[in-house]
């Protein structure tokens, strides 16, 4: 196991068996949480999860079968009001029924917990539209889950995007694939300059394969036409997922403009880290600066002055794990902040879950409807030196956009 994914279920054992032991009274079933509902948005949210099977591949790992991923794709649907879903759907399970049962069995927690918690998106719900949609990329960090970030997929989809987050197995530490077989991680060494680049590497085929598929495909979109042009799709990604997005930038002229969430970078090959023609935001945690991440040092210079917008940010009170849906479902789960030991706070941050949410939701809308909309809504001075609107955050390197 990864030290990045032992760090994962340590917060999933905080959210999990904290949220259990600290009610008064014995229960035997779960309650039934559902995520938020993302800030300000303007539509109900569909989605749909596929395997994709790329026959040009024979997988990295494990050579007797063809690469293969899974995405979930998630764009804006109709709505019944009231908050339900339109009849003959229902919301969606934040992870599928295997996945979550060994979840609890492995921390030894009550049977049934994670698969009380659902998302705010209706399974296979029709769309609001077919018009043509932008499309958007995830990718998440070294072992963990498309799942884990759910809060955020969401959020840009109910922004009228179709976003597509994508699962990388043997990576990831378990991907539960539809027909219910599960997948387990491969033992990759962290530390290992050859095995994250491997791993990149394999990342960046598998997004380019996705890219082609939904693209090609509109089944996987619900018949929603996405815009699949040079320069023309967004990405984001977390820790790897944040260096995988880069990468695109380098070697797929559709993305228009990636987003990097706390990740250190690892070009897969020479050159630049990001592409000069690609606008880029990095997101750091309290730190995580040039000083300690020397490719934080020069990742935005090396463009030079014709550079297409860059900008870093530092979150005060923010951890590498701030990044994912687990702050929001410590508070989702009512587990009470003195509940936390010093080490299980340290895991999460000190910045409050919804307020980490707030920022994150306000700044990817922001940053996607300016490189892929060309809309600014008002929202420019957030790349800004001086920002009062977040206290929280810190601008330290920009060529401002």
């Amino acid at each position: 196991m990864t030290a990045q994914s032992s760090r994962l279920f340590r917060c999933f054992a905080i959210l999990s068996a904290l949220s259990w032991t600290t009610r008064a009274a014995p229960v035997t079933t779960p309650p039934t949480f559902r995520l938020p509902t993302p800030l300000n948005a303007t539509f109900s949210v569909g989605s749909q999860v596929f395997k994709l099977v790329d026959d040009s591949r024979v997988d990295p790992f494990n050579a007797t079968e063809k690469r293969a991923v899974e995405i979930t794709v998630s764009y804006p649907s109709i709505s019944q009001g009231g908050g339900a879903c339109p009849n003959g759907t229902s919301f969606a399970p934040y992870m599928p029924t295997l996945m979550a049962g060994l979840l609890d069995k492995s921390l030894g927690i009550p049977d049934g917990t994670f698969e009380s918690i659902s998302t705010d998106t209706c399974l296979g719900a029709p769309p609001v539209s077919l018009a043509q949609r932008k499309l958007i990329i995830f990718s998440p960090g070294l072992g963990a889950s498309r799942l884990l970030y759910q809060v955020y997929t969401t959020a840009l989809a109910a922004h009228g995007y179709v976003v597509v987050s994508v699962d990388h197995p043997y990576d990831a530490e378990v991907v539960e694939y539809p027909d219910g077989r599960l997948v387990f991680a491969a033992p990759i060494n962290d530390s290992s300059n050859t095995d994250i680049t491997r791993v990149v590497d394999t990342r960046v085929q598998d997004i380019q394969f996705v890219l082609n598929e939904v693209c090609g495909n509109g089944n996987l979109t619900q018949g929603i036409a996405v815009d699949c042009g040079v320069r023309k799709v967004g990405m984001f990604g977390h820790s790897l997922g944040g260096a995988t997005t880069a990468d695109m930038t380098i070697v797929d002229q559709r993305i228009a403009g990636g987003i990097n969430l706390d990740g250190t970078f690892f070009p897969t090959q020479s050159g630049p880290d990001v592409s000069p023609d690609t606008p880029f935001l990095v997101f750091a945690s309290e730190g995580h600066n040039g000083t300690v991440d020397p490719t934080y040092a020069d990742w935005y210079k090396v463009a030079g002055d014709n550079a297409s917008p860059r900008v870093m940010i530092t979150v005060k009170g923010a951890v590498h794990d701030t990044f994912t849906d687990f702050p929001i479902l410590v508070k989702l789960l009512g587990v009470p902040e003195t509940d936390l030991t010093a080490d299980e706070r340290a895991e999460l941050g000190t910045i409050d879950g919804y307020r980490i949410s707030e920022i994150l939701q306000v700044y990817l809308k922001a940053a996607f409807d300016l490189v892929l909309l060309n809309e600014v809504n008002g929202m420019e001075g957030l790349f800004n030196t001086g920002n009062q609107t977040f206290p929280e955050l810190e601008v330290v390197d920009e060529k401002p956009y």
